[in-house]
């Protein structure tokens, strides 16, 4: 990886570094993905054969649109905060600030959640209480915080490191898998005599799993701002991990459903009666596969949690540029030319969420960043009709009507969610499992997560009271970017 830099956006004070193609698409593989742990609660909530099946379409219905949305917006528009440029320029201030608001909320808790989840296994696998359990968790922020402030360069290099170690055991477990093949994989379809859906609905679960697992084409492009020639760069890299992603869910996957069999017992959480992607690799591979499995989850989540404080502080420093959050938060290091206060800011908020038990929170998360995507798909339809002269490097090859078509069933499986979380009645406070409204049954994850939709509008309101908004309109959004990377593509 070239170490030449250079501080030409002298309006951020941002510093550009050059990245490749490859660093690049392991930073994105690392943001979808970061290992294919989680698929175990589709196999078993679901059915071996839909879990397939799932797998295999999400990525035609749900992982593709986005994935092409992301390239062909952030080649045309290829500015710091990404999406948060694209749905600002199209929809205006108000929505630009939804999107990056609503995302930034759904980020805050998920980043958390890795670092939980790193530390519970250790803490699972070596034992020690609780006190040093948030130590752990504390000097983890502060050293991904540290690496974050000098720049994108070692974030690219750790991401790819990480990449490289996190997928070698997976390679490991799909020979092994298929060496010892015994089982169907594709059978039973679906968990016998369970409804396919409504309440409890086999199809509802693993859906929800899958367009999680399937999700985070987009977080590279609150980068874009901090590489060079970030238009050509991020979509190349994008149309490359997409397939890759697909085959390292789907092979491993099989490959354990194969050889081991007992689908009915995998469950990420593995304790007594159930095994993970860990136990399964220790069953067909001996001890070592089983540890180096452990690694991979270990250093999953590390690496997960690295490139999302990364992505989510950028978001956060793009308002904060645009007069929409507090200005000290788009104040950049003169050493590293980086966010240095979004950085932290996000590492402060990780550090608070780590202590209490917002595990549950991931459930209403999951409808802050699918609103976001609406704002995003929105955002490229829009920009066909309103400026079809904007030059596009990538271009989906389709025309507008064409594009909506191909828009349409990943808005229809948002709905969907929103659908399934306001019903959710699972969660009981003060004996209550929800309300009656406008005569639909609401859960209080619905109830928690419109609240949390509805704290964008009024905390955009009150900032721009506050901090006067943006001084540019919001059609000219990212136009010093634009000319910027074509001023880089000459030379």
């Amino acid at each position: 990886m070239s170490s030449e830099m250079t501080s030409d956006t002298p309006t951020t004070g941002l510093k550009r570094a050059r990245v490749r193609v490859v660093t690049v698409f392991f930073m994105i593989y690392i943001m979808v993905s970061g290992g294919s742990f989680g698929i175990e609660d589709m196999v078993s909530s679901s059915g071996p054969g839909l879990t397939l099946l799932m797998l295999l379409l999400l990525p035609l219905f749900w992982a593709m649109p986005m994935a092409l949305v992301s390239s062909e917006l952030g080649s045309a528009i290829p500015g710091e905060g990404g999406f948060y440029v694209w749905t600002r320029r199209a929809l205006g201030n108000f929505w630009g600030f939804q999107a990056a608001w609503w995302w930034s909320l759904s980020i805050f808790v998920d980043s958390s959640v890795y670092i939980v989840l790193t530390v519970n296994y250790l803490q699972n696998w070596i034992g020690f209480d609780q006190w040093t359990f948030y130590m752990i968790c504390w000097s983890i922020i502060a050293v991904f915080a540290f690496m974050n402030i000098v720049g994108i360069r070692l974030v690219a290099f750790s991401s790819t490191l990480f990449s490289l170690i996190v997928l070698a055991p997976f390679v490991a477990l799909i020979f092994v898998g298929f060496a010892q093949w015994e089982f169907n994989p594709l059978t039973p379809v679906t968990v016998p005599d369970a409804p396919l859906a409504g309440t409890g609905g086999v199809l509802a679960l693993g859906l929800s799993i899958g367009v999680w697992m399937y999700s985070g084409f987009e977080s590279m492009s609150t980068l874009s701002g901090e590489i060079r020639n970030p238009q050509k760069i991020i979509p190349r890299a994008l149309m490359l991990v997409m397939p890759f992603v697909v085959l390292m869910y789907v092979l491993p996957t099989m490959a354990a459903l194969a050889g081991y069999g007992n689908w009915e017992t995998f469950a990420v959480d593995a304790g007594e009666g159930t095994v993970s992607f860990v136990e399964i690799g220790r069953a067909l591979g001996g001890s070592a596969l089983g540890v180096a499995m452990m690694a991979s989850a270990l250093l999953g989540n590390l690496a997960l949690y690295l490139d999302y404080l990364a992505s989510g502080a950028r978001p956060l420093f793009a308002l904060a540029s645009d007069r929409l959050f507090p200005k000290s938060v788009a104040k950049v290091s003169s050493r590293f030319g980086t966010p240095i206060v979004a950085i932290l800011l996000m590492a402060a908020v990780n550090a608070v969420l780590i202590i209490g038990s917002f595990q549950k929170l991931v459930v209403i998360e999951v409808l802050m960043f699918t609103s976001a995507y609406v704002l995003i798909y929105v955002s490229a339809i829009r920009l066909r009709i309103k400026e079809p002269g904007l030059k596009r490097p990538f271009r989906i090859p389709l025309g507008t009507t064409g594009l909506v078509a191909l828009l349409t069933p990943p808005i229809l499986i948002v709905a969907f969610i929103m659908y399934v979380t306001a019903i959710d009645r699972s969660e009981v406070l003060f004996g209550i499992d929800g309300f009656q409204l406008l005569g639909l049954d609401i859960g209080w994850y619905g109830i928690a997560g419109f609240i949390a939709l509805a704290s964008g509008p009024l905390l955009y309101t009150f900032l721009r009271k506050i901090y006067g908004g943006p001084t540019t309109p919001a059609d000219e959004a990212g136009n010093h970017d634009i000319a910027l990377a074509e001023s880089e593509a000459i030379e």
